[in-house]
């Protein structure tokens, strides 16, 4: 390790990546390295009290990580969890049974709407249908959704652009923004007399204000980060590319899901004769498939990106004028790879967790609803408790997967290994202050919510000029398509930011030097703000 950190004439230390480090191994077996720096080696930094970052800062020396580069991505890494997959294509080939018997129910009613009204007795829905189908509605929904779909890629472009050029400027305003929405929300759940609700509200907005007056002297190292994920993605456009896919992929499934469910409610309700065992038995079915897949499509698509920000992160090296580059070629292509081939198993077993938590919540809210519907005030508040506790244990589970999978993204990890190796990494790091003072997840929030307001917004305007005397139902479900389009688009720039933050997390917490070759901007911020962390305490 002597030979780890070297200095630039004005005996400037920086680290020395060629020598003395040895980055984890894809291969199996191979156990994450630990960063160990030398005795006292910032004793060239002026005191924390003094420090200022430079305006400009010393080349690293070339790297030798090309050499490291064929083990730590390695071709022959073996298939991790492949049970896990198994089971996952087991469980699509029991959705494609389902789907089938539902697809075939579904075109049958379709063909033959009066065997329609037979069987259901005739209900307001089929008149909703017939609004869609009638007076030019059909076209104007077309139009609607299709203008939606284009304002929030613009909107969409424009946050992109104004989170790089005016990163700090977007953290100050995103937060009084997030503030203003819960108020006035509260306002309104005051409004409709729904005081509970408002009284709730009103806390979260008073929580968010603390939030921003306790927080601020944390935004310069936001504003780093951020602007530091930004840059990364355009270097690398293609994981927008990968966002797009899953994005469409999972609507994709959805609309498909959405009519076996209509089909197979056709069939379990026939004749007006409905056989509620086996409605519920295939309703939970349904959801269980709905979250698992959705959630595997979901994770797919952050470990393909997690891993291209690793990349960069530990294998890139500053050419003259700062250009840093990576000896992988297309890392994009190489990361979705991994991520659908020897880390897809882990992907499926760590999704799989969610979708369990979530199909159980589910079934209670099912039975809450039901115990309401009897009257049973007791089994429905004790059953609302548990959906609380199930809800709180889902959250943390998910939030710990986001790391978690990042682990597997960076080193091909089994899906057990990765969540110790994160726990302990993180802990150990105090990388759980920086995550815990992250304020750039306040600012893909609020850009959400904008984006679907937007959406909304048109799909109400232009239903209201070219279709007034179109029923509330037609206005509740243009409304929420509108908004749902809004909330998706944006969730693929959401997606992406969101995995590199990550993936920052935890490549920071295994080798912060590795951090001073390719951004060494964020490397002096968080020397500054948390020390402990590149000082490897």
């Amino acid at each position: 390790m002597a030979n780890y950190y070297s200095s630039d004439p004005k005996g400037n230390y920086y680290a020395q990546p060629g020598t003395g480090y040895a980055p984890p191994q894809y291969a199996q077996g191979q156990q994450p390295y630990g960063f160990q720096p030398p005795p006292n080696p910032y004793q060239a930094y002026p005191p924390q009290a003094s420090y200022a970052p430079p305006s400009s800062y010393p080349p690293p020396p070339p790297s030798t990580f090309q050499a490291s580069s064929g083990e730590k991505f390695s071709k022959n890494s073996k298939f991790k969890d492949v049970w896990a997959t198994i089971l996952f294509l087991i469980h699509l080939g029991g959705f494609g049974v389902g789907a089938y018997f539902g697809l075939t129910e579904l075109l049958y009613q379709i063909r033959d709407p009066k065997s329609s009204l037979n069987k259901q007795g005739g209900n307001s829905s089929t008149s909703l249908t017939s609004q869609f189908t009638s007076d030019g509605l059909s076209r104007t929904l077309g139009i609607t959704l299709g203008s939606s779909v284009g304002a929030a890629a613009v909107f969409s472009l424009i946050y992109y652009f104004c989170m790089q050029r005016f990163t700090g400027k977007m953290i100050h305003v995103t937060f009084i923004l997030a503030v203003l929405i819960f108020a006035v929300f509260a306002a309104y759940m005051i409004y409709i007399r729904n005081y509970i609700g408002g009284i709730l509200t009103g806390i979260f907005a008073l929580i968010y204000a603390f939030m921003y007056f306790g927080m601020r002297s944390r935004i310069p190292f936001a504003k780093v980060m951020l602007r530091s994920v930004c840059s990364v993605t355009n270097k690398y456009p293609g994981m927008l590319a990968v966002a797009i896919s899953g994005l469409i992929l999972s609507i994709a499934y959805n609309a498909l899901w959405f009519a076996v469910l209509m089909g197979l409610f056709f069939k379990f309700t026939a004749y007006g004769q409905t056989a509620y065992g086996g409605l519920y038995a295939v309703l939970i079915g349904l959801a269980f498939s709905l979250y698992w897949t959705t959630q595997v499509i979901y994770n797919t698509i952050h470990v393909s990106i997690s891993g291209v920000f690793a990349t960069y992160y530990f294998l890139g090296t500053s050419a003259a004028g700062g250009e840093v580059t990576v000896p992988v070629n297309h890392p994009v292509a190489a990361s979705t790879k991994r991520a659908l081939t020897t880390s897809f198993g882990s992907i499926c077993f760590g999704s799989l967790i969610i979708a369990i938590l979530q199909t159980i919540r589910f079934i209670i809210r099912s039975l809450a609803n039901e115990s309401l519907q009897d009257g049973n005030i007791l089994a429905y508040f004790c059953l609302m408790c548990v959906g609380c506790c199930l809800q709180i244990i889902e959250d943390l589970v998910q939030y710990f997967n986001t790391y978690a999978f990042a682990q597997v993204a960076i080193y091909g990890k089994d899906f057990v290994n990765a969540a110790k190796d994160t726990w302990a990494l993180v802990k150990s790091h105090g990388i759980d202050a920086i995550i815990n003072d992250n304020l750039i997840g306040n600012v893909l929030f609020v850009g959400s919510m904008i984006a679907g307001l937007i959406c909304g917004l048109i799909g109400y305007i232009y239903l209201l000029t070219t279709t007034p005397n179109a029923t509330p139902g037609v206005y509740a479900i243009v409304i929420v398509g509108c908004v749902f389009i809004g909330l998706s688009e944006f969730g693929v720039l959401n997606t992406v930011v969101d995995s590199g933050v990550v993936t920052t997390f935890v490549c920071l917490a295994e080798d912060p030097a590795a951090l001073a070759r390719t951004k060494p901007e964020l490397y002096y911020k968080i020397q500054e703000v948390y020390p402990s962390v590149v000082a490897g305490v």
